[in-house]
């Protein structure tokens, strides 16, 4: 009753006539983007990629301002900083946060209360367009604001949070949240005026289940700048070794990169692992390690710095990044691909079509069945085992990120007013 409540207030506020003029004089083109959270507080894929987005949005030309969810960081009890100020600066990128409200409200409840501060910044700043990531938490206040003041809203489609936490949580799928979470995700889609999305599965999973029109949607994938990832040296390059660098959940499959393992070392092949990060799994992994007797070839090296992590990844002869078949996995690719590439670093993934799309016709790596330890053995034998394939396809993984993937071929800088949309589109 709870959703069917929340969804019908959100429907009914949205479905009004909008305004067919801004109001006030917005700067045209002047961009505010939304972020749900940023660094230093969080240190993920998430926060990496939107350092990412916002840079490249300023370096193509784009007059933006970067605000964080209102409430955050001070609302989050898992932030890795504290802060008193109302502004951070990461490195010489802006991003200010609004104290009030935390997000500790029925999510239409602050749905509402946190638009105000974000209306009032647009308001005072005279922003043109709104641009908000994943998730719908997030994304429903910019919405809201953006509906308020008349100007144009888009949405960035990262993920599908409550299909990454079924694949965590299996009884959490058909629950009243998770259903929530679904409705209000394709309540924001839909009411994007461009939709960008992280993959081409994720945009025909809007257009299938939400029935976002497929002009609305924009691809806006992982990529890189080449300028700021360097490619590894090959000369320190270890031969054998294999990384792994991001979060230790249990989709990611390093469960099956161990077993994998397992089975190369009683063949008597010469392997050994570096996995950074931490997460839920990492005790499990580590007993798992331990139980099999591995390790002597498999290190758990913790959160590193990015400096210290890109070090490590340098030295190793491949990236592996072992994901299992759930939906998630599917849908969304992580950014560590891209950046792996950009560092010259070929990949063993996964035979997901997320990664055949991410690695194009012509793979800087190679693909194994995807949750089969007995395959990725397999594949690992046949990587390791060609050192001169190895050195071609690290040329062909930064040609790839350098020629596919740069920020710049994606970014599309925004229309200034509503008057840019077509007259269907302010209908709809």
């Amino acid at each position: 009753m709870i959703r069917k409540i929340t969804v019908f207030i959100l429907t009914w506020w949205l479905s009004r006539p909008r305004r067919t003029s801004p109001a006030g004089t917005p700067v045209p083109g002047r961009l505010l983007y939304v972020a749900a959270n940023c660094l230093p507080y969080h240190l993920s894929g998430y926060t990496t990629r939107t350092d990412a987005v916002v840079r490249a949005m300023r370096d193509s030309g784009i007059d933006i301002q970067v605000v964080t969810r209102p409430g955050y960081p001070w609302d989050r009890s898992d932030r890795r900083a504290d802060s008193s100020q109302n502004v951070t600066i990461v490195d010489d990128m802006e991003y200010r946060h609004f104290h009030f409200p935390p997000n500790y409200l029925p999510v239409v409840a602050y749905a509402f209360v946190a638009a105000r501060p974000i209306i009032a910044h647009a308001r005072r700043e005279k922003i043109a367009v709104i641009h908000a990531a994943s998730n719908h938490v997030n994304a429903l206040p910019a919405l809201l604001a953006a509906r308020k003041l008349g100007i144009p809203f888009h949405y960035e489609l990262r993920g599908i949070w409550e299909i990454t936490r079924i694949s965590r949580m299996p009884e959490f799928e058909g629950s009243e949240a998770y259903l929530q979470g679904l409705a209000l995700e394709g309540l924001v889609a839909r009411n994007a005026d461009t939709l960008f999305v992280i993959s081409e599965q994720l945009g025909r999973y809007a257009q299938q289940h939400w029935g976002v029109p497929a002009e609305r949607i924009r691809l806006l994938p992982n990529c890189v700048d080449p300028e700021r990832i360097f490619p590894a040296e090959q000369e320190l390059t270890e031969a054998n070794t294999i990384a792994y660098a991001g979060s230790l959940m249990s989709y990611e499959g390093l469960d099956t990169l161990i077993d994998a393992v397992h089975i190369l070392v009683k063949n008597n092949t010469p392997v050994h692992v570096d996995i950074i990060g931490d997460g839920e799994v990492k005790a499990s992994l580590e007993a798992q390690t331990q139980q099999l007797g591995l390790s002597a070839h498999i290190r758990f090296h913790g959160k590193l710095p990015p400096e210290t992590t890109r070090a490590l990844l340098g030295g190793c002869s491949l990236v592996c990044i072992p994901r299992k078949p759930f939906k998630v996995c599917e849908i969304v690719p992580p950014i560590k691909l891209v950046e792996a590439l950009a560092m010259a670093k070929p990949v063993i993934v996964p035979d997901l079509p997320v990664f055949r799309d991410e690695l194009g016709n012509n793979p800087a790596g190679w693909l194994f069945k995807a949750g089969d330890p007995v395959d990725l053995a397999r594949i690992i034998t046949i990587a390791l085992g060609n050192p001169e394939q190895l050195k071609t396809l690290s040329a062909r993984a930064r040609q790839y990120a350098q020629t596919q993937r740069r920020w710049q071929d994606f970014i599309v800088k925004p229309a200034a007013t509503l008057a840019s949309l077509s007259q269907t589109e302010i209908q709809q």
